[in-house]
């Protein structure tokens, strides 16, 4: 009996033993890491994020998820839809190097906001961060936009694809905000395959919300590609604008250069005007959607200024001082809201206004038809008592 019990604890052994091994395999061999990113990407934003899609983007290291949020529904009467969530790389272990930091956040937003006295102090959907330069249409059968803003180490992009649920369900606006490390790449969105990558996360989530909160709305194609918004260096002569500012006059040294988009599907989009030396003097930028129902929430709600459209104005000047008109849209698309800054503008002379005032129609006029939507409110500037109008 003694041999057969050295066999049997020699064979327990070397079972235990396989047990140990196969473990380290599923571990070491990436098995643990692989499982731990599927349950975070099927869990995470109500389960609309293409797992697939964004191991694309931010590779097959072990993933996290994050600030993981979600409240009401298309369908709900009081709390418009918002869900929210982010994933991220866990540090590299047991590598001896460094795999850069990246990370995605996601939000799906129902629009429009019914909840916006509850969102007073805080913007009401995802803002375009785009530095000062123009973003991208999408294209390919989505509305929507993707923005890049490099600087030092870090690049960060947005896509957003906005989706025209069917009657009665309100529209879907889906966010992608990126955050890549250029440790990483040289140049994380200069590369089209990984700047696809990253925009295929908001379609792919855009296709997967319409589903799962009975929007059913029509989808554009596939992505094949993702455009690359406009660099520093890209201007035109304003009168060689063929784009988002197309139309406007140069003026001088003031108004010399202009960075703009092809004309597009985006609800979202700029002309931003610079001067000889390259400062930027005038930004001229079209909201539509969401982003015209944020923009006056931004401009004047959370500012505790009464609503500049309530009193039936078309047109005039906010209380920044930008200008502002807007145009009427196809029906349950709301209004389009147009808005004129000066970023350096300092005292503004009756000639300065004139030229904003013309800039701002320009452009306006262009979009809103490219919009499908009615001819916008002539631009107006009321001056105060002295005639000299804001300043």
């Amino acid at each position: 009996m003694a041999p057969m019990k050295r066999w049997a604890a020699r064979a327990g052994a070397g079972a235990g033993a396989l047990v140990v091994l196969a473990g380290g395999a599923f571990w070491f061999g990436g098995g643990y890491d692989r499982w731990a990113t599927d349950r975070a990407l099927t869990s995470a934003c109500d389960g609309v994020l293409p797992a697939d899609g964004i191991r694309a983007a931010l590779g097959e290291r072990r993933l996290k998820s994050f600030d993981d949020r979600s409240e009401g529904g298309l369908d709900d009467p009081a709390t418009s839809l918002r869900v929210t969530c982010g994933i991220g790389r866990e540090p590299g272990e047991n590598t001896g190097k460094d795999v850069g930091e990246g990370s995605v956040t996601v939000t799906v937003n129902g629009v429009p906001t019914l909840d916006r006295e509850d969102r007073r102090y805080e913007s009401l959907y995802p803002q375009v961060r785009t530095g000062s330069l123009p973003p991208a249409p999408l294209g390919q059968g989505w509305t929507g936009l993707v923005a890049t803003d490099d600087s030092g180490s870090d690049a960060e992009a947005t896509t957003a694809v906005l989706l025209d649920c069917v009657p009665g369900r309100g529209d879907l606006l889906v966010t992608v905000e990126a955050n890549v490390d250029h440790l990483l790449d040289d140049s994380p969105f200069d590369n089209p395959d990984r700047r696809t990558a990253f925009a295929r996360i908001a379609t792919e989530t855009a296709a997967n919300a319409s589903r799962r909160y009975g929007c059913d709305a029509e989808l554009g194609e596939p992505l094949k590609t993702a455009p690359l918004p406009v660099n520093e260096d890209e201007y035109v002569a304003p009168a060689d604008a063929r784009g988002t500012c197309a139309g406007i006059a140069a003026r001088g040294k003031t108004v010399a250069r202009a960075w703009e988009s092809q004309r597009g599907t985006a609800p979202y989009e700029t002309c931003v005007l610079g001067d000889t030396r390259g400062d930027t003097t005038h930004v001229v930028t079209a909201h539509y959607g969401p982003y015209a129902e944020g923009a006056l929430h931004d401009y004047v709600e959370r500012a505790g200024d009464p609503d500049v459209t309530e009193t039936g104005r078309r047109s005039g000047v906010l209380p920044n001082g930008a200008y502002w008109t807007t145009a009427d849209c196809p029906t349950d698309a709301g209004s389009a809201f147009f808005t004129l800054s000066a970023p350096r503008d300092e005292a503004r002379t009756q000639a300065d206004r004139t030229y904003a005032l013309a800039t701002l129609k320009t452009f306006a006029e262009r979009s809103a038809k490219a919009h499908g939507c009615a001819a916008p409110a002539e631009p107006s500037a009321p001056t105060d008592s002295s005639g000299k109008g804001p300043s």
